[in-house]
C-alpha cells in the first residue's frame, strides 16, 4: 500500500487488488494541464493511445495506463 498526504486530515492510499478488473467506464483520476491539445499531441507522439478530445467543456480526453485502467486529461 502506498499513500500520499494532501493537506492535514486529507490524503489517499493505493492498495493492490489481486484480482481486480479495470474500469472502462469512470474515470477515478484526471490530471489536469493547462492545455489538453498541446498535452494529447505529445502522449500521442511518445506512443500513448489517447482518445478524441470529448466534446463540450472542459476539454478532456482519456488514456489508458498499463493495466487498462482509464485515466482522464483535464484541462482547467
Amino acid at each position: 500500500m502506498q499513500g500520499l498526504a494532501i493537506a492535514p486530515n486529507c490524503g489517499f492510499h493505493l492498495v493492490q487488488i489481486p484480482d481486480f478488473e479495470p474500469i472502462n467506464s469512470y474515470t477515478p483520476f484526471n490530471f489536469v494541464v493547462k492545455d489538453a491539445d498541446e498535452v494529447r499531441e505529445r502522449l500521442g507522439q511518445l506512443g500513448v493511445e489517447v482518445s478524441e478530445l470529448r466534446k463540450g467543456e472542459p476539454r478532456r480526453f482519456d488514456l489508458k495506463d498499463n493495466n487498462g485502467n482509464l485515466i482522464s486529461v483535464i484541462q482547467l
